[in-house]
């Protein structure tokens, strides 16, 4: 019997420990949908120039600033890399990064037209990149289904 009534209270904690978690989680969810649809208010309508310069600038094929660059990325950024990170840190919620690098690649896209093979991936390496070169508070952004 009191095997029975042990097994029943480590059952109704073990509910109570998936109904909190459960809490969190949907809070959790709540909130983080709430910023991002900020984030998409913010940057909606806006024209990210610098880093749409930057992106285009780095996907160009035959472009000897590439290996230039890259080696000097630590030392010493480049004025276009410069500039669109200023674009990025202007944001009034700097938790929207990621969502203004998104913008900033659609709108690189659309006025490239198509990127050819091999572009699309280079330009996607920089974007990812762009958080942490601009020191920005987000230090990763997952890009899904953009780069199709």
């Amino acid at each position: 019997m009191a095997t029975k009534a042990a097994l029943a209270a480590a059952l109704l904690m073990a509910l109570v420990a998936l109904a909190t978690a459960t809490t969190f989680t949907t809070s959790f969810a709540e909130e983080a949908s709430e910023n991002y649809q900020q984030c998409r208010q913010q940057v909606q309508g806006r024209r990210f120039n610098s880093c749409q310069r930057f992106l285009q600038q780095r996907s160009t094929p035959y472009s000897n600033e590439d290996e230039d660059e890259e080696v000097l990325d630590s030392y010493q950024p480049s004025s276009s890399l410069q500039a669109c990170c200023r674009e990025l840190k202007q944001m009034d919620r700097q938790q929207c990064g990621c969502e203004a690098i998104r913008q900033a690649v659609k709108q690189a896209q659309q006025s490239t037209r198509r990127y050819q093979t091999g572009q699309s991936e280079q330009v996607y390496q920089q974007a990812r990149a762009l958080p942490r070169r601009c020191g920005l508070r987000e230090q990763q952004c997952h890009f899904r289904l953009l780069f199709v």
